[in-house]
């Protein structure tokens, strides 16, 4: 199938799936409205997460040296720092430091998954589970979080800020997908459906 009809089928399951969790899932439809820094207790998991994703990007950007964009390249070098930048913002609230804990099974198994995605996985499908999926849930994710945030009345709000500008732009690579043949798509849409799964249990468990 051409690129247009693959990045139709593909971006159609993100936006259903993701509008879904918007109207279900404890993330959106439970997230603190406090300024507590108890409320945000479940920021360990998102610490291991991000510290995580760093690390499998440069693994991918590693594994594809070669490739004609720069957007592996990039992504690492703006993905780096932001775990520290999270664990900054958690102490400064007064929480423990989340290098001290572990994060949960469901944070585990997407973790897991991304990191099937860059080390196992074809450029294009790393691609589309990594970029166009986990950043695409991640921008309305984030742009969810900072406006909540910034009404409750927090004002060191860097990290949060920067992810609603930054996972558009890491979410936005169609135009890099290529062509494929029937039973590439059809491994595609099982992929990304199964990353939609795993990125809604874990937002949930973090709220349980």
């Amino acid at each position: 199938m051409v690129q247009s009809q693959v990045v139709e089928t593909i971006s159609a399951i993100i936006a259903e799936e993701l509008e879904k969790a918007k109207k279900s899932n404890p993330f959106f439809t439970r997230f603190p409205e406090s300024a507590k820094p108890q409320d945000f207790k479940w920021c360990v998991h998102l610490y291991h997460l991000s510290k995580h994703f760093a690390e499998l990007l440069k693994l991918r950007w590693e594994r594809f040296p070669d490739v004609d964009h720069d957007v592996f390249s990039s992504h690492y070098e703006e993905e780096k720092d932001h775990a520290e930048m999270l664990r900054k913002w958690m102490t400064d609230l007064g929480l423990d430091d989340p290098e001290q804990s572990f994060p949960n099974y469901e944070t585990e198994d997407f973790i897991s998954l991304q990191y099937r995605a860059v080390s196992s996985m074809s450029e294009t499908l790393s691609l589309l589970l990594v970029n166009s999926t986990a950043e695409g849930y991640a921008h309305a994710m984030y742009l969810h979080a900072y406006a909540i945030l910034k009404r409750a009345g927090f004002t060191n709000l860097e990290y949060w800020e920067v992810h609603c500008e930054a996972d558009e732009e890491h979410s936005n690579v169609y135009h890099l997908i290529k062509d494929m043949n029937e039973n590439e798509l059809k491994e595609a849409e099982h992929l990304v459906r199964y990353t939609c799964r795993s990125l809604d249990l874990m937002l949930a468990s973090w709220f349980k």
